[in-house]
């Protein structure tokens, strides 16, 4: 989860870089950020389902290959916590239809996805080291 955080963090941020807020725009204000969203590029708004998916991706990743079980669980656990934090932004700051669609959807597919790629990156279990 440490790394699905980090990823989503680290993501967000390049993204305020790329599109950065107003200087004296309040976060605080939930009226504030509706109106801001209301005005985004559709590029700043990117920046934040690839954050989304990416730490799906990247998390559940990480916790399959330290696992010495199946990827199963961890895509479950980091998957369903980054897709619940992702629910609870689009209900409480509106975001487009679409944006609102495609988000969970990339989430639940990164994490399906990396649940695939674990056991091609892990080595094999029961040989001899």
């Amino acid at each position: 989860m440490v790394v699905a955080l980090l990823t989503i963090q680290l993501v967000q941020m390049l993204g305020h870089l790329v599109y950065p807020p107003p200087a004296d725009f309040e976060f605080g204000d939930p009226e504030e950020v509706r109106e801001f969203i209301s005005t985004l590029p559709v590029g700043s708004i990117l920046f934040v389902g690839a954050a989304w998916t990416l730490g799906a991706f990247l998390g559940t990743l990480a916790g399959a290959l330290l696992a010495r079980s199946g990827p199963l669980p961890y895509a479950i656990v980091v998957g369903g916590m980054v897709l619940a934090g992702a629910a609870t932004m689009l209900v409480i700051i509106p975001h487009p239809w679409w944006f609102t669609v495609a988000a969970p959807a990339a989430i639940i597919i990164a994490a399906f996805l990396a649940t695939i790629l674990a056991p091609r990156l892990s080595p094999a279990q029961g040989t001899a080291e």
